[in-house]
């Protein structure tokens, strides 16, 4: 009986060895990853629009790249979204970010804050830049997000589908909701939404210490594109 429970214990490490020799062993529900493979890379997959934060993740496993089109200021301040290396990934293959708005955080004493002081959308350069980032080819399959997956996403997807581009999805909630669900190593974060490092905790109360938050952006710029 020993040696039956011993083997079988021994069957199971050899099947978790070779699903993370075959993936990153982080995004194992194969059955979830073939439904969204023909989704969006099947005969009907220029017609998918949105993705959401799990269809993405399979996505990303299957070689997909994330474009980020926030601004380059609006990263620097919010974080920037994942990007680990994957098995037998490509040069090309990395977080591409190309800013669809261009913008710099400059103080508004009006609103006693900072905002975000935009340029008006340069749908050509946009373009321009995100085929330089893909080496020139439109046949990088792209997921866009910008901060919520809101305008700007579904305007860069307008621009790149307009210039050649055949597989560019949006993913929803943006880089708030991806680095909700996922850490800086593409691993699940515990807790869905909001994370916490328990600082809510009532022997904090007292203190000036507040819980930290992932995808919980306050910014409410309104972006013109």
């Amino acid at each position: 009986m020993a040696r039956t429970r011993m083997t079988r214990m021994a069957r199971a490490r050899r099947a978790t060895t070779a699903r993370r020799d075959a993936t990153t062993g982080l995004f194992d529900d194969e059955t979830f990853a073939r439904e969204t493979a023909a989704t969006y890379e099947g005969a009907r997959g220029t017609a998918a629009k949105e993705a959401t934060t799990e269809e993405a993740r399979a996505l990303w496993e299957l070689g997909w790249s994330t474009l980020d089109v926030r601004a380059d200021a609006e990263i620097e301040y919010e974080g920037k979204t994942p990007n680990p290396p994957r098995p037998g990934a490509s040069a090309g293959d990395r977080v591409i970010a190309v800013p669809l708005v261009r913008a710099s955080r400059v103080y508004d004493a009006a609103a006693g804050k900072k905002v975000y002081a935009q340029e008006a959308v340069d749908a050509e350069a946009f373009a321009r830049a995100v085929t330089a980032a893909c080496d020139g080819s439109k046949d990088a399959k792209l997921m866009a997000m910008d901060d919520v997956g809101g305008c700007r996403a579904v305007r860069a997807k307008e621009i790149l589908e307009a210039s050649g581009f055949k597989r560019v999805v949006i993913v929803r909630g943006g880089a708030n909701a991806w680095k909700s669900a996922w850490d800086s190593n593409m691993r699940r974060r515990q807790l869905p939404g909001s994370f916490s490092r328990g600082f809510d905790n009532p022997m904090f109360a007292d203190s000036n210490v507040v819980a930290e938050e992932f995808g919980a952006s306050s910014d409410d710029t309104v972006w013109i594109v």
